[in-house]
């Protein structure tokens, strides 16, 4: 397309009494151009010309349920509101009373958009579908993206792309070119992105410092604008005259190439103001407002978007989804939270929520597992931990050979079948390790914490816990096997029951809670409560030292099936004869599931019965 000086779809406005009394005639059919605040503002007006590469006709969009306004008194929001108030339905400035919205549109100064407020209503702790944001550095970016809106993309802007340096995508669609971190080594990556307008871009990749990774280059947030500053002042290095480590970074600014929706799959890409690292004015998505997109998708946190996401996207190019619910719900597997937030209006605000398709759940949850219990048989198979002969080690060690192989991508259908024979497999393994545990106490595997433990280093500060038997003070940790052949392991470490509590790397949580002590023919109650455990089969067992002889226990090793919430509560109850001598005992659960052993060894104190008792 051939360059212009002025744009024919947008009208900068030097006043917001201009602005008003201009978004009055758009709104009502008087004017075609829409307007938007540009005072001291040139590089929204560069960005109105750039833009016109990408829009044409104008439109009023499907206006959202509910919209929450957070622009405040200011005289000047005044002129906003008006070309705003078409965009939602109903209008409210109470978090609370937009919370049940079925759709949401918030808008709001960059810097008052908190995570207070906007994180409960996005679903941080469960995505939350329809909701969207309006937000700039100032009033005149906040207007800039509002109008914006109000634009249609061209019939013949279709080019989109994907630049990704975390995954190489071998058989992309034919209408979407795919960069990954080869062509970060070869290609002008700055030159491809100004050589067309673009209807979508996505880019996947690391990001620092307010920059998105690209190889060499650097998708760069910085702003030469001075808007005020939120509650955050820290500059990333560059913002103190300091270059990057290796000086060797492109930085490309947003002002560079013309793109109507960008997708910065990134950590951070998009933080609240009260969260993010750095200061306003190197925010990325705040770069990209004051650019030509009409929809950006950032991230508010840290993010574990990988190879599955691009696939989503290039499998979800063509359709007008909301990208940022399809990130969302492709991601919720791990992790579980809001992590990806639509700035710009829905096309369509009500549409039903994006459901990643079972099949892709499940195989992700069988490539997860099938690692973890490889893992693990590694550990009991090569660790030197069992001798030569031990059954578990001649087993797992079968495990490996079998499952090893299996570890490369493969279909639904092929995922669904191993699924199937991995978690059988699995549960006859657990089986004959708890049968085993119970036949004999002492068997080699459950001196893995001790064994593990003088083959494992603990690099991070321990965390201050009570200790969820006796309440005392503990200290949580992980103990960090030195080789891939010793598994890590959490402990939990009291200072009255010592190192009780040993929990093999995204095991489940096994908590027993029991008296510290009792007297001699009395009955004990020990409660477990078990958390995060696969739905699935669940072994589990109590024993007591080989010198408490006189005793009763009913049932010491057990099996239930876990339900979908991975919780399950069960009490075993030792009772203790009338020659048990009085003395300090301690008595040992485990619990056994894909291969990791859980062990809770806790003390028992036992009294002589009282004199008159």
């Amino acid at each position: 397309m051939t360059s212009v000086e002025r744009s024919e779809t947008f009208h900068p406005c030097d006043t917001t009494a201009a602005l008003s009394e201009a978004a009055r005639h758009f709104l009502d059919g008087r004017s075609a151009v829409i307007p938007f605040l540009a005072a001291g503002r040139p590089d929204l007006r560069a960005s109105a010309v750039r833009a016109e590469e990408l829009y044409g006709a104008t439109r009023v969009p499907e206006p959202a349920d509910t919209g929450l306004d957070l622009l405040g008194d200011d005289v000047a929001a005044d002129a906003v509101r008006v070309l705003l108030r078409p965009l939602a339905r109903t209008w409210t400035t109470d978090p609370e009373a937009a919370s049940g919205a079925r759709s949401l549109l918030i808008c709001g100064l960059y810097q008052d958009l908190s995570s207070r407020i906007v994180a409960p209503l996005m679903g941080f702790s469960a995505p939350r579908p329809g909701v969207a944001v309006l937000t700039g550095r100032d009033l005149a970016s906040v207007s800039w993206m509002v109008a914006k809106q109000y634009a249609r993309v061209r019939p013949d802007v279709t080019r989109q792309a994907l630049l990704t340096s975390q995954d190489v995508v071998d058989a992309p669609p034919e209408d979407v070119e795919v960069l990954s971190y080869e062509d970060f080594q070869t290609r002008d990556i700055r030159g491809f992105l100004a050589s067309s307008p673009w209807r979508r871009l996505q880019f996947q990749s690391h990001g620092k410092d307010q920059v998105l990774l690209l190889g060499d280059w650097a998708l760069s947030g910085v702003s030469d604008v001075d808007a005020p500053e939120g509650p955050v002042t820290l500059r990333p290095r560059f913002g103190y005259g300091y270059p990057d480590p290796e000086n060797k970074l492109a930085f490309i600014r947003f002002s560079e190439f013309t793109a109507a929706e960008l997708i910065l799959n990134s950590c951070h890409s998009g933080p609240f103001p009260d969260t993010g690292s750095y200061a306003v004015r190197y925010q990325m998505v705040l770069a990209a407002v004051d650019g030509t997109a009409q929809t950006i998708v950032a991230a508010v946190t840290n993010s574990n978007a990988g190879m599955p996401e691009s696939a989503r996207f290039l499998a979800q190019h063509d359709l007008d989804e909301d990208m940022a619910a399809v990130l969302n719900a492709s991601i919720a597997d791990v992790n579980p939270y809001g992590v990806f937030l639509r700035h710009g209006v829905q096309a369509a605000p009500n549409r039903p929520a994006v459901a990643v398709g079972a099949g892709d759940r499940r195989q992700r949850e069988t490539d997860r597992l099938l690692a973890l219990a490889l893992d693990r048989a590694v550990g009991w198979a090569e660790s030197g931990l069992l001798p030569a002969d031990h059954p578990s080690r001649t087993a797992c060690a079968r495990f490996l050979k079998k499952y090893t192989r299996l570890l490369c991508r493969t279909s639904s259908a092929e995922s669904e079948r191993l699924h199937a024979r991995l978690v059988r497999d699995l549960a006859a393994l657990d089986r004959s390790i708890a049968a085993r545990i119970a036949a004999d106490p002492d068997d080699p595997m459950m001196d893995y914490p001790d064994y593990w433990a003088d083959r494992s280093v603990v690099r991070a500060t321990p965390e201050a816990v009570a200790c969820g038997t006796c309440g005392d003070i503990a200290q949580k940790f992980v103990r960090a096997g030195k080789s891939r052949v010793i598994p890590d392991v959490e402990v939990v470490g009291c200072l009255r029951c010592g190192d009780g509590d040993y929990r093999p790397a995204h095991a489940p949580a096994l908590i027993t809670r029991s008296p510290l002590g009792t007297y001699m023919g009395a009955s004990v109650s020990v409660r477990l409560d078990v958390s995060q455990a696969r739905p699935g089969t669940v072994h589990y067992g109590f024993y007591t030292p080989p010198y408490l002889t006189d005793y009763g226990l009913d049932s010491p090793l057990r099996s239930t099936e876990v339900g979908e919430d991975g919780t399950f509560t069960d009490r075993f109850t030792l009772t203790l004869g009338p020659s048990v001598v009085p003395q300090m005992y301690y008595y040992t659960v485990y619990m056994v599931q894909d291969l990791g052993i859980n062990v809770a060894r806790h003390n028992l104190g036992v009294r002589p019965v009282p004199a008159g008792s």
